[in-house]
């Protein structure tokens, strides 16, 4: 039989134009022309090859990838993994449509909430979407999952973890409230809106007039729901701002760009919030994302970030491209260590997404791969809900703002992995909830 071999032309559909990407800009991949028809390989056969050949021109580390023979590999993931760079956490495929419902739409299929285990290990709700399945019950943060499926969480980690548990599209969750009641629903996963705003207020600490935004994704849809927050705040003349990122793993840098830009304000004028680098090959793709002229200034001399390990991406782009113009203070727990990014290339109604470039900020400091490390270490307080004074990091953060003193810890006290119990990777790592 003829073996059939392809020409792989990866001609841009249009100029990369990467101030809205780190998940945004796209490239679509032509359908590889054939040099002989007398085999027409099926689509998995094709997305293998496709992927390879986009690894070897666009990956960061295209320069250390070995020379494979495809068909040693049975899918496109499974070449991917065995490809994959010691340092690369984040290379996915997804299907083109749920990438797309959720950068370009703000939603997913789910329950519309995060889990996490708190320091007792009980499984706690970390929060939930309003309009989910589990915000129209009422549940919110700090209440406490007891069984799924009629399972203890134990009984469930015995033999898998809580992800495995509730991949049908249909599950059963007695949880527990802030008042001891117990609610038992049986709930089927549905297309969320997500709303990326958490929470959002102002406090007055001595004096001083102290935004706190929880903010946990930057889609496409974000800047409409940050607007009037920037606004208020800008009204209201903040002094200092906390902003929350403990559960945002990130997304479009378009978006972390304007809140950053409305963060630094007139500093930020005719400067640099990030450069993007790529791989030799591709190194006249390299570009600087300057600052846009904010539409709502605070002009801030200090930043208080909340952080934690799920911390990454966009989120950590604005701590470090901010640092040339401001102090970032960090409170919490170390930041995921992302400083790379992707952009999907579009074949077969997939979203091939390796990591294709590094960042750095405008003094050019990147390669942050372990994380930032906290200033003061606090553990995530899940008895307490967004905008409780009583909960352990907000409350650090003001009595920060108010001593210029930390009461943390300057270490950090290793706990089990909770990723070991709850998966948060590949493109669930994006979502960051389920």
């Amino acid at each position: 039989m003829l073996k059939l071999t392809y020409r792989w032309i990866f001609t841009l559909t249009a100029l990369l134009a990467f101030l809205g990407c780190q998940e945004d800009e796209e490239l679509v991949v032509p359908q590889p022309e054939p040099v002989a028809d007398e085999v027409q390989p099926n689509l998995a056969t094709l997305l293998r090859d496709t992927t390879y050949q986009i690894l070897k021109e666009w990956y960061l580390w295209n320069d250390e990838l070995p020379e494979v023979d495809v068909e040693n590999y049975q899918s496109a993931e499974a070449l991917l993994n065995a490809l994959r760079n010691p340092l690369d956490k984040w290379s996915y495929i997804q299907e083109e449509e749920s990438y797309d419902q959720f950068f370009n739409s703000g939603q997913y299929e789910g329950y519309g909430f995060r889990m996490a285990f708190d320091e007792e290990d009980k499984l706690r709700v970390a929060f939930a979407y309003r309009d989910s399945p589990f915000g129209k019950i009422g549940a919110d943060r700090s209440w406490t999952i007891d069984k799924i499926n009629g399972k203890t969480i134990p009984t469930i980690l015995a033999s898998g973890s809580v992800t495995q548990e509730i991949s049908n599209p249909t599950n059963t969750f007695e949880l527990i409230d802030d008042e001891g009641n117990r609610i038992t629903q049986t709930l089927t996963k549905e297309t969320i809106g997500i709303n990326t705003v958490l929470h959002h207020q102002i406090f007055n600490v001595m004096g001083t007039k102290v935004g706190y935004l929880v903010f946990n994704s930057f889609l496409a849809t974000s800047i409409d729901e940050l607007k009037p927050v920037f606004r208020e705040f800008k009204e209201e003349g903040i002094q200092e701002l906390i902003l929350d990122l403990r559960y945002n793993g990130g997304g479009r840098v378009n978006v972390a760009e304007y809140m950053a830009a409305n963060i630094v304000g007139s500093r930020g004028a005719g400067r640099n919030f990030i450069e993007y680098i790529f791989n030799e090959q591709q190194s006249e793709q390299n570009q600087f994302v300057p600052f846009n002229s904010p539409e709502y200034s605070l002009d801030l001399d200090r930043l208080i970030t909340i952080t934690s390990k799920s911390t990454a991406s966009a989120s950590e782009l604005v701590i470090n491209g901010l640092r040339p113009f401001m102090d970032v203070v960090v409170i919490g727990d170390n930041t995921h260590g992302k400083p790379v990014g992707s952009f999907p290339f579009r074949f077969g109604g997939y979203a091939i997404s390796p990591i294709s470039f590094k960042i750095a900020n405008d003094d050019g400091e990147g390669e942050y791969f372990e994380g930032f490390r906290p200033d003061s270490y606090i553990s995530d307080d899940l008895n307490h809900k967004f905008g409780d004074l009583r909960e352990a990091r907000l409350r650090e953060a003001l009595n920060f703002i108010e001593t210029g003193i930390f009461l943390g810890e300057t270490a950090r006290r290793e706990r089990l992995d909770t990723d070991q119990r709850i998966e948060w990777s590949g493109f669930r790592l994006e979502i960051g909830a389920y």
